[in-house]
This record gives structure tokens, C-alpha cells and sequence, in this order.
């Protein structure tokens, strides 16, 4: 899913390098067309207090405007070819600081000065004595061969482009990178290609908004997940349980289940603690074939069965049972070591941490003709009630 925020700076790619005719058939209003899309990007992510979204918007809004200033300021020849073979130094390493080093909140000194940083930086390529001192690491110079610079082809920052790109996506794509990283390279791959059809007119323009559109995509994939998937343990909430309800197959069951002593273990544990426990949960289910698991509510979730084999249906549910019994939950130390190398220098100089187990009660029922989605689940929480009443640690299925 996160992938397809890179998809519109994919497209832009492609129609650069195999259709640049088209880049002169179809006119944009420049820069509106770039301005109205930050805009939008800024109400939206500041509706929902998406701040991160803010320093990349900056980021594309900075890089254009120095784009479009190049464009009309009366530069030398020589100037803006030191411009353009700048550019990419500031492209390549201002978006991967951006992208992996840790941010400050918007909302606070440091993080507003990193605001305006990014938004104005770039300008100062402007400057002949920067863009001369910042042209000296170009891609386009360092990785061009002498026989290559009359071919009309910049080969050195095809060359870069092709091998940063593939790095970084190849690194989003092993972490199961989310929609807002995959927007992140997009708007650097984005910009970058603009740099290998900057003859073409608009070119910049087309650029930045795709950069733009992929960083909608990712804003939209977050409110998504904002709106429908629990933050504490990954799964789906009742909002999306309730929709997935409404179209049940006519061959399918669901079952309600919760843990076990769940308020007692708080209290005597702690609501940390308690938390710890739902992630967990949270993780076994979703790794866990053969059913789709929603968070319900509190310590309640609910299973959804697209079939409604009973002996398939307890086999998998005694497995869940199972595997959640069996666990050993490490309770974590309330003193922790802030930083990661003391906590891990620490390790194996403390006794044990103090392990504990957790069980849970599982009710699960067929769907009936007729059946609404409030009839299921309160036939299921009335199995539920049933196993817990029966001793807990059970399955029931009637």
C-alpha cells in the first residue's frame, strides 16, 4: 500500500524519458498549479496535525521556487550550468538528512527554524560563490567519463539517480516502509528527473507536482489508517469491523475473544504493562493465518472467518488459545536505561526480568440466514460469556 505514493513520480519518470513530446503538449498554470497542491497538502496535514508532512512540503516548495528563480533571474550561462550541477547535491543530501535523521516537533523553536532552513536554503544556489563551491561534488562531474560529455546525455546524474534511488527503495522496501517514506523518495526522484529534461518547458513544474501528489497519496494512506487502524496494536478497529460485518459471505463465523483477568493485571501491573500485553495480542493475531482480527474495543477483539468449517474453525481458534498460553510475556523494567547502548550494555547484569503468562476466552458462532451484524456478534459475546463462566482459557463454539 505505501508504495503507491511513489507511483505518480514513477509515472513522471517515464513519460520524461520515453515521451518528452508530451511534456510541451499539455500546459499547466506555473506556478499555480505547484502552489495549490502544497496548499492543499499544508490545510490537510495541519487539519490533523501531521506535522512531518510540513518540512517536506517546505522542502519541494524551497527546491521549486529556486528552480523558477534560476529560470528568470538574467544568469550567465556559466551560472546556471553551476546551478544546475549544484542542484543535485542539495537534492540528494538535504532529502536523505530529511528522511532518516530524528525531527523536532514542528510546534517548537527548533523545529520551526528547520522549517524555514529547509524553505530557504536552497535559494542560496543562487549565489554564484555557493553554487560554484557546491557544483565541485556533482554527480554529473565525479561520474562522467571525458568520452560521454559530448553525447547530449548528463550520464554521471543518470547514473547517480539509478544508484541512490535503487539503494533507498530497496531499504523502504526490506523495513515495509509506510506511505509517508515511500512520498519521501518519490519527491526526491521527482525532482531529480526534472534535472535530466530541463530543457523541456514546464518540466519543473510537472515535477514538483508530482512530488506534490505523491505526498497527498501518503497523507490520504495516513488518515486511512488514522481513521480505521488501532494505533497500540496495528489491527483494524470496530469502525472497520462494523463495514467488514455488512458484507459477510453467507459461509463465514465470528468469534469475540478477550484476556483473561484482563483489570486485575492492570492493576497490579500497571497500565504500561497492560499495553504491553494488547500489543502482544495484537501481534498474534496478525500473524496468525485464517481469519481477519479486529480490535473491538478495551481488551476485546473480535475474528472474522470467510468459512464456517467448525472443525476447522476450532482447530484454529485452539491454536490461538494455545499460542497465547504458552507465551512467556518478559514484563519490561519500569527504570529502563534511556539510551539504547547503556540499556543494552546493561543486559545479562540484572537478574532475569520477571516473566508472566496470560490467557484468553474465545465465543465464536456461524453466521445464520438472516443475521445482521449486531445479531452475529451478540450471539458471539454470548459464547464468550459462556467460556469465561466455564473456567476461562476456552473455546466455545455453538
Amino acid at each position: 500500500m505505501g508504495f503507491i505514493a511513489a507511483l505518480p513520480a514513477i509515472l513522471w519518470a517515464l513519460i520524461a524519458w520515453l515521451y518528452p513530446e508530451w511534456l510541451t503538449q499539455i500546459q499547466l498554470p506555473v506556478p499555480g498549479a505547484v502552489s495549490v497542491g502544497l496548499g492543499i497538502v499544508f490545510l490537510l496535514a495541519a487539519f490533523f496535525r501531521q506535522w512531518h508532512w510540513f518540512y517536506w512540503c517546505a522542502w519541494v516548495g524551497g527546491s521549486y521556487a529556486t528552480i523558477q528563480l534560476g529560470l528568470q533571474q538574467p544568469l550567465a550561462q556559466k551560472e546556471v550550468s553551476q546551478l544546475y550541477q549544484a542542484f543535485p547535491v542539495w537534492l540528494s543530501v538535504s532529502a536523505l538528512l530529511l528522511a532518516f535523521i530524528k525531527k523536532p516537533t514542528l510546534l517548537t523553536l527548533k523545529g520551526a527554524f528547520l522549517f524555514i532552513v529547509v524553505g530557504i536554503l536552497p535559494l542560496a544556489l543562487l549565489l554564484e560563490p555557493v553554487a560554484n563551491s557546491v557544483a565541485t561534488l556533482s554527480p554529473v562531474e565525479l561520474l562522467t567519463l571525458p568520452d560521454w560529455k559530448d553525447t547530449g546525455l548528463a550520464v554521471g546524474l543518470l547514473l547517480w539517480i539509478v544508484a541512490m534511488g535503487g539503494i533507498w527503495a530497496t531499504f523502504l522496501l526490506y523495513k515495509g516502509s509506510s506511505s509517508f517514506a515511500w512520498s519521501q523518495w518519490a519527491s526526491w526522484l521527482a525532482l531529480m528527473v526534472f534535472l535530466l529534461v530541463v530543457d523541456h518547458r514546464d518540466a519543473s513544474t510537472w515535477a514538483s507536482v508530482a512530488a506534490v501528489i505523491g505526498l497527498l497519496l501518503a497523507l490520504a494512506d495516513q488518515m486511512l489508517k488514522l481513521a480505521y487502524i488501532d494505533e497500540l496494536t496495528g489491527l483494524p478497529q470496530r469502525r472497520a469491523l462494523v463495514s467488514q460485518l455488512q458484507h459477510l459471505r453467507r459461509r463465514s463465523a465470528v468469534c469475540m475473544l478477550d484476556v483473561d483477568y484482563f483489570k486485575k493485571f492492570n492493576d497490579r501491573y500497571g497500565h504500561e504493562v497492560g499495553d504491553q500485553v494488547l500489543r502482544l495480542l495484537g501481534s498474534i493475531l496478525r500473524e496468525h493465518r485464517g481469519f481477519k482480527a479486529y480490535r473491538y474495543g478495551g481488551e476485546e477483539f473480535t475474528l472474522v472467518f470467510s468459512h464456517s468449517d467448525p472443525d476447522k474453525l476450532k482447530s484454529t481458534l485452539e491454536s490461538v488459545r494455545s499460542k497465547v498460553a504458552n507465551y512467556p510475556l518478559k514484563l519490561r523494567e519500569p527504570s529502563r536505561p534511556d539510551s539504547k547502548r547503556k540499556g543494552k550494555d546493561a543486559r545479562g547484569k540484572k537478574d532475569a526480568a520477571k516473566t508472566v503468562k496470560i490467557t484468553i476466552s474465545l465465543g465464536a458462532t456461524l453466521k445464520e440466514p438472516g443475521d445482521t451484524p449486531d445479531s452475529i456478534l451478540k450471539r458471539a459475546d454470548e459464547n464468550l460469556y459462556s467460556a469465561k463462566k466455564s473456567g476461562r482459557n476456552r473455546v466455545v463454539l455453538k
